[in-house]
């Protein structure tokens, strides 16, 4: 076996993170636009673990001003250990595990003042386990908040734009103090914008259309749900497992902080993409949902799914947890 390192997205790797399926005890889905998404990822930086020309291992961060973000970790299937919330004596490390441990070791050694960060899902006993292996605490939380529209209307005041610099200083001085804020993803448009009777822009937020095939859904009867959701009325409608599309917002913004300007904005998103839902990963102090979310109408996908934590886990990281600096949230690190 060779530990091989590249700044670059290879073929192999796209190919071994397509047929992964993420999720341990909780929801459990695969990414069906994986290999345009990972294209995306801003400075990777891959080391993967290869066995007669064969890639059986990877993590890959992507490496931004304020940190390393862990973007992917996964194993190929017949190498996956499977999560279990029970503690046992502790296993001894493999070789893998070392030359990982090494890295990050590395890496902190050779840039002290970034930390290194990811986000774990509560359910996810394998990602949660190997964090804490590899000396990752948990720093806070995000939540994953559904919206959800059986027939979205069109509005007649939303505009598609792409000029980024049309929007930044505002979409800055909601955004830029926060914790772990980059660039890199949300300079990139298109954004919908909506604005009121005299054509000034009271709201905007980017959107990414995401394509996955659900096998299990949160919760004690997730997985029997997925069965019997393609025969109910109107659940049907708003969730496709084995083709499931949905939405998730980024930098979502109302000057006014109105929670029916954000309705009217995801409404419109949903009906311009032909879309059912969407999935809001954000900061549960963040004002715009701290104040706004018991008066948002989230719809009927909220009702059965409800608020949502995920852990945001760090290593290195000095600065302690201050509601006062909310967590930045790309969509894109979580799809």
């Amino acid at each position: 076996m060779k530990l091989v390192s590249s700044d670059t997205i290879s073929e192999n790797l796209i190919e071994l993170l397509s047929g992964v399926e993420l999720g341990t005890n909780g929801a459990k889905y695969v990414h069906l636009d994986i290999k345009e998404r990972i294209k995306q990822a801003d400075n990777p930086l891959s080391f993967s673990l290869e066995r007669n020309n064969r890639l059986i291992a990877n993590i890959t961060f992507c490496v931004r001003e304020k940190g390393y973000y862990l973007r992917y970790f996964a194993f190929a299937s017949a190498f996956q250990s499977r999560g279990n919330k029970k503690k046992s004596s502790k296993p001894k490390p493999s070789r893998f595990e070392k030359e990982i441990s090494q890295i990050f070791q590395d890496l902190i050694s050779n840039k002290p003042s970034l930390p290194l960060y990811a986000y774990i899902d509560y359910d996810n006993d394998r990602s949660r386990l190997f964090s804490e292996r590899f000396g990752f605490e948990n720093y806070s939380d995000i939540v994953s908040r559904t919206y959800s529209r059986i027939n979205p209307k069109k509005n007649q005041n939303i505009s598609l734009i792409d000029d980024w610099e049309s929007i930044s200083v505002e979409i800055k001085d909601a955004y830029g103090t926060d914790e772990f804020y980059h660039e890199a993803h949300i300079k990139k448009g298109p954004y919908l914008v909506l604005n009121d009777h005299k054509g000034v822009m009271i709201a905007c937020a980017k959107f990414s259309k995401v394509h996955w095939r659900i096998i299990s859904l949160p919760g004690r009867y997730g997985s029997f749900l997925v069965k019997i959701l393609p025969f109910i009325p109107f659940l049907n409608r708003l969730i496709n497992p084995k083709n499931h599309f949905f939405l998730v917002p980024d930098v979502v913004l109302s000057k006014n902080n109105s929670p029916k300007d954000i309705e009217s904005l995801f409404d419109g998103a949903l009906h311009l993409f032909g879309v059912n839902s969407l999935m809001w990963f954000i900061d549960p102090n963040k004002d715009i949902y701290k104040g706004q979310s018991k008066k948002i109408k989230w719809g009927l996908l909220d009702k059965i799914l409800g608020e949502k934590k995920v852990a945001i886990a760090t290593r290195n990281h000095k600065t302690p947890y201050s509601e006062k600096r909310p967590v930045f949230v790309s969509a894109f690190d979580l799809i």
